[in-house]
């Protein structure tokens, strides 16, 4: 199992713990209705929660949550709604933002809940669909590595039971088995860039490289390992280049280039900022500059400078990551 973060034995012994909850995410449609089953039949007894995300983003939003209510009814499984709000700006995209406003909901209630892990529904499908997009967004090994099988998010364990499981067959055995679940329109939508991965290039994949799940899988893994060993080539230069004031100017220009680049991701990423390769190139343009010229960069609301030996940033109302 790939991981993001070492899942420590404490992590691992709280999935198996009977005593903790766990909660699952659940849309109701099929590949989260084929986990929280699998839940229940490998913790038979354990308190087991299910949460679904209510964004009001399209009309059958209210049906979903009622079809989620109902099966959980009809399981023993108790069922919470989350009300959310996505939040958009200009030339914003609904699917990152419906994602992050998701995401955000299902870790507070998970927390709330006392459970040590929230599971995914995540299948290989998803996983070459998110490495694809990664590529067409020109990404680098993090963006690559595309979504860890393990993960700890604010002190709850993200767990991805079903990444090596195709969508096909999750599907074939709820139909097999006559058990309901939702379909989602958005899916469907040709103008969403995730639609039209599934719909007209993985079958193009399919025809060319029959184990393209495995293939495409392997190749997030492989980046998933360069992504982890450069996060620690950049924890140590941070660690020499850190002072109180900020980083020493001259620390980080002894560094070579793309090493720089990953101790400022890493540095401005303590503040919850998130930097774009337009961003940190600015930035690594103007800190090329004499001495004496001034460093001025705006991340968000935060402001970056020069100031002696020093670069200064004053982070402003960034939140978390």
């Amino acid at each position: 199992m790939r991981t993001a973060g070492d899942p420590s034995t404490a992590a691992c012994a709280a999935l198996s713990d009977p005593a903790r909850p766990l909660a699952v995410a659940f849309s109701g449609g099929a590949d989260s209705t084929a986990l929280l089953l699998a839940a229940l039949r490998v913790w038979p007894g354990r308190a087991v929660h299910a949460l679904h995300v209510h964004h009001g983003l399209q009309a059958a939003a209210d049906a979903f949550a009622e079809h989620a209510q109902a099966r959980c009814a009809q399981w023993g499984v108790a069922c919470r709604v989350l009300p959310v709000q996505v939040r958009r700006a200009r030339g914003d995209s609904v699917e990152e933002q419906a994602r992050l406003a998701r995401h955000a909901a299902l870790g507070r209630a998970a927390r709330e809940l006392g459970c040590a892990w929230l599971l995914l529904g995540h299948h290989a499908d998803d996983q070459a669909e998110s490495l694809l997009l990664a590529l067409l967004r020109g990404a680098g090994p993090a963006g690559l590595a595309a979504m860890p099988a393990a993960a700890n998010r604010a002190g709850v364990w993200l767990g991805r039971p079903l990444l090596e499981c195709s969508a096909r067959r999750l599907r074939a055995e709820l139909d097999a088995a006559g058990v309901p679940y939702v379909l989602d329109p958005m899916n469907e939508q040709p103008a969403l860039r995730r639609s039209r991965i599934r719909h007209e290039l993985l079958p193009v994949l399919e025809a060319l490289e029959p184990a393209w799940r495995t293939t495409l899988g392997r190749s997030a893994a492989l980046c998933a390992q360069a992504a982890d060993q450069l996060r620690a080539q950049a924890a140590s230069d941070l660690l020499a280049c850190r002072g109180e004031a900020g980083l020493r100017l001259d620390r980080l220009a002894a560094l070579e280039p793309a090493r720089r680049a990953q101790v400022l991701r890493a540095w401005l990423a303590e503040s919850g900022l998130r930097t774009n390769a337009a961003q940190l190139g600015n930035l690594l343009r103007q800190l090329a500059a004499p001495a004496g010229a001034a460093v001025r960069v705006g991340i968000g609301d935060a402001r970056l400078w020069r100031e002696g030996e020093w670069l200064r940033c004053e982070p402003g109302d960034a939140a978390p990551l």
